[in-house]
């Protein structure tokens, strides 16, 4: 790490184009006691710079900030192969993510020829369940794609939080990749590493498929790969079933094991997601998978059997196109909408892995929780016309819960503001300060504490108190200490039901005032 002070810092971040010199000078002006840290958080505190490019000028680093006429905000994610960042476009502030291929590969010939192609499929597809890629090059041995910003989580995530999903409301993300995959299949691109890391779950709830760094383009009479590296899943499904590397048949039949995990909250084969090579080419059993039907929380028997369908080991059992994937699926939910079937099978209301079914009951059985005696929750429609909504900015990372709060609370008659981000969720503040905020730490974790005290020093700054509603998980409770002692906020701990939030929301943040 260099020696800074707060100047020089002002000045690498000038520089680099990071900040204006007006701007630069201003953090540097309004930093309390003039040392680096306190410049810092002015630069923070202003939105000047992140957490991240704060740490990459610490550390002397004056590359990796822009790429393709964008600016790298903070890292997102990572793989063995390359790492994503959210970012925005210089000129127009769009929201991107952007990938960039890591710098031990980047002498690499075929790893370079891997990820330009992957780039090139992505450019060739243009549909709303692919994340598109908007544009890919290479500076000084940096090779990046720029591609949608997605706001949400990978698949994989969001189910270590649903646990898993009713029919009901797994049929539209089903449905979503079914369709994006067969526009992939049309346009002569199979995916060839579908996964739960690879799809993406938007926070309205749309799914998107994403990372085609492993497909297969079909060129006329032939087909070439991406790269001679083919996962092991596809290759031990290829090898078992005897069908050609780049089978249509093969994203098939894992998109059928995706379905599978939404419907049960157990992947089909659990050493799809081991890290150790040999253990997933040894142990693979495709037969040992206990067939949906027989899954003790098998959906509808039609739905069971459009999913085992897909899973069929015998190709020729298997659905041969995804047309006919997604017109059975379209005939099912048709069924579902007109109540010709039930979708929850008897006893799932006893699941303990079913605790999110009735979205009403998120925050459940608190301790002095809102009763049919309390107060009823204030509605838009009473309150006078003409009167000016409050905005409530809700920071929570589950869609269904997002899905809630966006409810119930604009019934209630506030602006509901929906972010997902921590980090993003100060920004936020610090560019339009809402009336209030309900931050969900559960789930969150550290980082929620952080951009808490960010919106605490930005609220002061702007001179007056933080109005806040403060969500802990069970585990959470040493947070408090952490809290601001100098500011509204009401701090619940789960579980909690949702008509106590709104009660408490309705104190903090009177409709009436």
């Amino acid at each position: 790490m260099t020696d800074l002070d707060a100047q020089s810092l002002a000045d690498q971040a000038v520089m680099l184009g990071l900040v204006t010199r007006p701007q630069a000078r201003e953090a540097v002006i309004d930093a309390e006691d003039g040392t680096l840290e306190s410049a810092v958080r002015s630069f923070l505190r202003k939105g000047l710079l992140t957490s991240w490019q704060v740490e990459r000028l610490k550390k002397g680093d004056p590359t990796g900030f822009f790429y393709g006429g964008c600016k790298v905000l903070f890292h997102l994610a990572e793989g063995t192969f390359a790492r994503v960042y959210r970012g925005v476009k210089v000129d127009t502030g769009m929201p991107v993510a952007i990938k960039v291929l890591r710098q031990r590969f980047a002498s690499d010939p075929v790893s370079i020829d891997r990820f330009n192609k992957e780039a090139e499929a992505g450019m060739k597809l243009r549909h709303q369940n692919i994340v598109q890629i908007l544009e890919y090059g290479g500076e000084d041995k940096r090779y990046y794609m720029i591609m949608e910003y997605v706001e949400g989580n990978n698949l994989r995530d969001f189910l270590k939080i649903r646990v898993r999903m009713s029919a009901q409301d797994a049929l539209p993300l089903m449905l979503g990749l079914a369709r994006g995959l067969k526009y992939s299949f049309d346009h002569g691109v199979t995916h060839r590493d579908i996964k739960g890391t690879n799809i993406l779950v938007s926070n309205s709830g749309e799914a998107k498929l994403v990372d085609f760094g492993l497909a297969t383009i079909g060129t006329d009479d032939k087909k070439t790969t991406m790269t001679s590296q083919r996962t092991v899943d596809y290759s031990a499904l290829e090898r078992t079933c005897g069908s050609e590397k780049g089978d249509p048949r093969s994203d098939i039949y894992f998109l059928g094991c995706v379905y599978y995990q939404l419907l049960t909250g157990q992947l089909a084969m659990k050493e799809v997601e081991s890290k150790d090579m040999l253990a997933k080419m040894l142990k693979r059993s495709f037969g040992a998978i206990i067939p949906l039907s027989e899954h003790r929380l098998a959906p509808d028997p039609e739905l069971s059997a459009i999913v085992e369908k897909m899973m069929r080991m015998d190709l020729k059992a298997r659905y041969q196109r995804m047309d006919d994937v997604i017109a059975d699926l379209e005939r099912f939910e048709k069924k579902s909408r007109s109540g010709f079937t039930g979708i929850e099978q008897a006893g799932d209301e006893d699941d303990p892995n079913d605790f999110l079914n009735n979205l009403d009951e998120v925050f459940t059985n608190a301790p002095g929780s809102a009763t049919s005696g309390d107060t009823p929750r204030p509605a838009a429609a009473d309150r006078p016309a003409g009167a000016v909504r409050k905005n409530l900015l809700c920071v929570e990372s589950r869609s269904d819960v997002q899905d809630a709060f966006r409810k119930s609370f604009t019934k209630m008659g506030y602006r509901v503001i929906l972010v997902s981000d921590a980090e993003r969720a100060a920004e936020r503040y610090k560019e339009s300060p809402p009336d209030a905020v309900i931050l969900d730490v559960d789930g969150l974790g550290v980082e929620a504490i952080d951009a808490l005290i960010d919106m605490h020093d930005a609220a002061h700054e702007d001179g007056h108190d933080l109005a806040a509603l403060v969500i802990l998980g069970p585990r959470q409770e040493a947070f408090r200490e952490s809290l601001p002692t100098d500011d509204r906020l009401v701090v619940l701990v789960k579980p909690v039901k949702m008509k106590h939030l709104e009660r408490e929301i309705s104190k903090l943040l009177p409709l009436d005032d």
